[in-house]
């Protein structure tokens, strides 16, 4: 490593990143894809309002004033044929919808006229010939319904306009053609004017909804910045951060997940660091006695036989109770890792209860320990028999480690009150449990005296028994009361044998 004029070793700074990245990385975030997402939307409804007003105006325009023309030359049909027509009747839809109306009788005689329109109406126009109005009724004649429609140039301006000649009368009498013309006003000039207003509306409008884009996307993604920004520190080892998504109920209840999360993570923090002292603790006091005792032999009492048997074998327990600490450990973690798998076969309960109870004869006689063993009659159930018979050393040895000067422990297997299950509890008359104190009890290393070594176990006995449980099923429990005692229970379901003997 290169060093600089003091000695001291040069430490490359990180490099910054590069444009690109940070573009890449900019436009990958949630509040620019909200933000780019509102621009699109906002841009295609300005361009369809644009297309719907611009470009479809005039042919909306035709298609307005056709319809128009065609519902008077209905109205004023029906009227004709219902022989209540009117001079002034035709005189008010003519002025009201600025058109020219004539009727012509069949011989092209005019019944009735007027002129809306003035020069700028084919009809009425001077070089508007008899033998062209002829032509046009000839060709309602002709037409199907008899209505003929067409659009024509104005003789004297040239404007368009649209004539529509229908044939009225059911008989030669009531004989009679229809002229209605009206012009097709030019739309150039209001096009123009739609789009410069359209130019400035649309500006306008781009700008704002760009503006609210903006805030909208800060808006929403804001909560979810908050809560990367807290979960950042939690990666570094802040347990204590506070997750806020207030905003929307979504942001909310992950920022409440995280809450969760987070506190749990703080509880597995303090069990690791507990663990970790608790298990220092107890393989440093065997291995000093180890140590110590392996010295006194090797100074002390390597010819005196009496001494020597007695140090060796103080070194043989410690010994083994370091291989029982180091087990406990291994079979604690295939339980919670799930690589323990199960071998379930069906037993008699009693039967194993009753031959794991023989083998604390000795204890009892020695220490003055009662056992207490309430069986009933035979019941048989399913699961792996090794661990069963661990879970029933383990609560034994807690009420063993537990129990009052009386030193008596009970142990009970007795059918629910629905037949369906067997109920086997282990009971102790010691001190009992703090109430606040119960959700821990089956905690990995919990000790409700951490400070004293206990006579029998590791400290990882009930957090074995809670994992097997939980691997075959099984509820389970622990009631206490201060000063009278505490038991430990759990069910397991009661099966029927091949032969029958199971009810």
């Amino acid at each position: 490593m290169k060093r600089n004029k003091s000695g001291s070793p040069k430490v490359k700074a990180d490099k910054k990143p590069s444009l690109f990245s940070r573009f890449y990385k900019a436009a990958h975030s949630l509040r620019f894809t909200v933000w780019i997402y509102f621009a699109i939307f906002i841009t295609s409804i300005l361009v369809l309002i644009w297309v719907s007003f611009v470009l479809s105006l005039e042919s909306t325009y035709r298609f307005q004033k056709t319809a128009d023309i065609v519902d008077i030359a209905n109205d004023i049909y029906s009227r004709w044929e219902e022989g209540f027509v009117s001079s002034a009747e035709l005189g008010r839809l003519a002025h009201d919808n600025d058109m020219c109306v004539t009727i012509q009788d069949r011989y092209g005689l005019t019944i009735y006229s007027y002129d809306a329109s003035g020069d700028s109406c084919y009809i009425h126009d001077k070089t508007t010939t008899s033998t062209k109005l002829a032509e046009l009724r000839a060709l309602a004649d002709e037409a199907e319904n008899g209505c003929y429609y067409t659009e024509v140039e104005s003789p004297s301006y040239g404007t368009n306009t649209i004539l529509f000649i229908v044939r009225m009368g059911s008989d030669d009498k009531s004989l009679a053609y229809l002229f209605l013309n009206s012009s097709l006003e030019p739309l150039e000039s209001t096009v123009n004017i739609i789009k410069v207003q359209m130019l400035q509306v649309g500006l306008l409008l781009l700008v704002l909804g760009f503006g609210i884009s903006i805030f909208l996307s800060k808006l929403i993604s804001s909560p979810i910045i908050r809560i990367t920004k807290s979960a950042e520190k939690l990666a570094q080892g802040d347990y204590n951060v506070n997750f806020n998504g207030r905003g929307y109920t979504e942001t909310e209840k992950l920022a409440d997940t995280l809450n969760y999360a987070s506190g749990e993570i703080t509880k597995v923090d303090t069990m690791r660091r507990d663990l970790m002292a608790n298990i220092s603790h107890d393989l440093r006091t065997p291995l000093t006695m180890i140590r110590a005792y392996a010295e006194m032999v090797r100074d002390l009492s390597g010819n005196d036989p009496e001494k020597r048997n007695e140090h060796l074998g103080t070194i043989i327990e410690e010994s083994d109770h370091l291989t029982a600490l180091v087990n406990d450990i291994m079979d604690l973690t295939k339980l919670e890792s799930g690589a323990n798998k199960l071998s379930l076969e069906v037993f008699c309960v009693n039967d194993r209860i009753s031959d794991i109870m023989q083998r604390y004869r000795l204890l009892s006689e020695r220490d003055g320990y009662h056992f207490y063993v309430s069986t009933g009659p035979e019941m048989y159930s399913r699961a792996d028999v090794i661990k069963f018979d661990q879970v029933i050393y383990n609560l034994v040895n807690n009420a063993v480690n537990y129990s009052s000067e009386s030193k008596s422990i009970y142990v009970m297997a007795v059918k629910t009150e629905d037949g369906k299950s067997i109920r086997i509890s282990i009971t102790d008359n010691g001190k009992g449990i703090k109430e606040e104190l119960m959700p821990l009890i089956f905690d990995r290393y919990y000790r409700a005296e951490k400070h004293k070594r206990e006579v029998v176990g590791t400290g990882l006995g009930l957090s074995i028994v809670k994992q097997i449980f939980i691997a075959h099923g099984f509820q389970f429990g622990v009631q206490s009361e201060l000063g009278v005692g505490s038991s430990f229970w759990f069910e397991m379901p009661l099966v029927k044998t091949e032969d029958g003997k199971q009810v």
